[in-house]
């Protein structure tokens, strides 16, 4: 894991846009602002083998420009994609440290494909991470579709501790899973290493009394 502050615009290009490394994590701080600091602390102990730019917004206006960042603290993830630039893929506003471990623990599993001989053992090992495991488009922070959306929002409302699979930085994943778990559209949503269904099935538990047995709420 590396650390790098960057100052202006220039080094954030070549640090994090032009980053060799799998995921890049921005966190935007202020000396003032005792929470940024605390977020800064927290990613240097857990940055899930991602590389880790600061960025402190007193002294970098032009970057918080570009990007639209008004408040501190705030985390942007970044993910490195087949042409090898760096892609904006989730943020987190706010210091929402167990938001921040969530995304650093999902986006990172993509990271470890290359341990599996098949997809098939791949997918084994994916629903067993977390009881609650949710195969989306997107990121709950960059939703793809209407359903995800929908889902994300529900599991918050909810409280419901969960690991997310971004389907879509992964074709041969996305096409596997389907006829793997026999359900031909996402969201895709685990319990405990099982299928329950898609929203569908997940509005219908939730109408029918079982939400909470079911994912652990």
């Amino acid at each position: 894991m590396s650390v790098t502050a960057v100052t202006n615009l220039d080094q954030f290009r070549a640090a994090v846009t032009s980053s060799s490394a799998f995921g890049v994590v921005v966190s935007y701080w202020a000396s003032w602002c005792p929470p940024s600091l605390e977020v800064n602390e927290y990613l240097t102990k857990a940055s899930q083998g991602a590389s880790v730019v600061t960025v402190d917004v007193d002294t970098a206006a032009d970057v918080c420009e570009l990007n639209g960042v008004e408040n501190v603290p705030f985390v942007a993830f970044y993910r490195r994609k087949p042409d090898g630039t760096q892609s904006l893929v989730a943020d987190v506003a706010g210091a929402k440290l167990a938001v921040i471990e969530r995304d650093l623990k999902s986006l990172s599993i993509a990271d470890t494909r290359n341990n599996f001989q098949s997809v098939d053992d791949y997918i084994k090992h994916l629903l067993n991470v977390d009881k609650v495991v949710i195969f989306i488009t997107g990121t709950p922070s960059h939703p793809v579709c209407g359903f995800t959306k929908k889902l994300v929002a529900l599991f918050a409302e909810k409280k419901v501790p969960y690991t997310y699979v971004d389907i879509m930085a992964d074709n041969e994943l996305c096409d596997r899973l389907k006829s793997y778990s026999n359900w031909p559209t996402y969201p895709q949503i685990y319990a405990d290493g099982s299928l329950v269904g898609g929203l569908d099935i997940v509005l219908e538990l939730e109408k029918e009394g079982e939400f909470d047995s079911t994912f652990g709420v």
